[in-house]
């Protein structure tokens, strides 16, 4: 497992110099080959970062990768007038992704490392506690919440999904999930609140287990 994205672009937002996406847009739909080209060229690295962010895995991410663009080739014509490229692309790949990690969970491809996570809080990515209490029943706990979190998100409508992934895992502003997902904010706001309600329903016994294994665990 890669420990960091291969891919770099030299400080440049993924969406830089997004003017002339129109016209390349168009090119693809008339058949160009060479236009559909420049937009993976363009996009290839905001694309990886998206589903690298989600999966922690590279080889995992650059199908994803390829996934994504096959997709986007066949329903670019669904793209709405003005609609912007990049948030589309980014919408397709985290849905690919997350269905990717279910699929990886499920064949038991997954390493108790990929599966907690590196001791980071996010989405998907399970804290291994800081006191030093995680030995192998703590590390267990915590692969079995990370398990349960993923098949929970699986459980959400895929419009919920979307939105709860692009703001906690892509760090995405109101806005800025709102312009991704083509929606006003308020709808975002709604999307999200019913998505941590139905997270919070699925994942409670998984909580209230871990809260408990952590009272029961004492020190030295």
């Amino acid at each position: 497992m890669s420990a960091r994205p291969p891919y770099r672009n030299g400080g440049r937002s993924a969406e830089a110099g997004s003017a002339g996406d129109g016209d390349l847009v168009a090119g693809v739909l008339k058949g160009d080959t060479g236009a559909f080209e420049r937009l993976f060229v363009k996009y290839r690295q905001g694309v990886f970062a998206a589903a690298f962010r989600i999966l922690r895995h590279e080889d995992a991410a650059l199908d994803v990768v390829q996934e994504t663009f096959i997709k986007a080739y066949e329903s670019l014509g669904s793209l709405k007038e003005g609609e912007r490229l990049f948030p589309w692309l980014r919408r397709i790949a985290v849905n690919l992704a997350i269905d990717a990690l279910r699929r990886r969970r499920r064949a038991g491809e997954m390493s108790l490392e990929e599966d907690i996570g590196d001791g980071e809080d996010t989405a998907g990515k399970v804290a291994v506690p800081p006191d030093g209490a995680a030995g192998p029943a703590s590390e267990a706990a915590d692969s079995e919440f990370a398990a349960a979190l993923w098949e929970a998100l699986g459980e959400l409508p895929e419009s919920q999904r979307t939105v709860f992934m692009l703001h906690a895992v892509e760090n995405m502003t109101y806005r800025e999930v709102a312009q991704a997902m083509n929606c006003s904010i308020g709808t975002v706001m709604s999307r999200l609140h019913y998505a941590r309600k139905k997270l919070q329903e699925l994942l409670k016994p998984h909580i209230v287990g871990r809260i408990e294994g952590q009272c029961r665990y004492r020190p030295g």
